[in-house]
């Protein structure tokens, strides 16, 4: 019996080891992060998307050990504002694959990424964030002119995984020609 009750209390708070916990990605720099959510949206990797954005769970704990609620009032408004953004995320990718469309995209053609511009790391009430980035899409069609595109992002978090997006708000186009 005492065995028994042991195995059940180790199971309530050992951290998951299932295939969810472990798909997520532990990136150490946000400077690649970048980079990796822009190959995910150019290629509509809707699953790639979703696991480098923070899970609700991640999100929610993050918010309670920096701005702890002191009433279920709060606690059910940071959860519903948690929920919010999570939904927020699928019409995000949607967009983004639209933009795409529009700013010319080729699709399959050879593509190189590199990080052009991420604000500063700031860290408030203890969360660590770096609020845009911008990343460069340099793609090759068959046969034609290399062309360039600028990728959007936003609201990427240090979590203790590594760094995640929370909100992503992407956006393409392509750049204006330097003079």
């Amino acid at each position: 019996m005492l065995r028994a009750c042991v195995c059940v209390v180790l199971l309530a708070v050992a951290p998951p080891t299932g295939g969810a916990a472990q798909a997520l990605p532990r990136i150490a720099t946000p400077d690649v992060l970048a980079i990796e959510m822009a190959k995910a949206l150019v290629a509509g990797d809707r699953a790639r998307f979703t696991a480098l954005a923070a899970t609700r769970e991640e999100m929610e704990a993050m918010l309670e050990a920096a701005q702890p609620p002191t009433r279920p009032e709060e606690r059910r408004e940071m959860k519903e504002k948690v929920a919010e953004v999570v939904a927020d995320r699928r019409g995000d990718f949607d967009r983004f694959q639209a933009m795409k469309k529009t700013a010319g995209v080729t699709p399959g053609a050879a593509v190189r990424f590199e990080a052009i511009e991420l604000d500063r790391i700031f860290e408030k009430d203890g969360m660590t964030k770096i609020r845009h980035s911008r990343v460069r899409m340099l793609q090759t069609p068959a046969g034609g002119n290399e062309q360039s595109f600028l990728i959007a992002l936003d609201d990427m978090f240090l979590f203790e995984r590594g760094w995640a997006f929370t909100s992503v708000s992407p956006a393409i186009g392509k750049e204006p020609p330097v003079k």
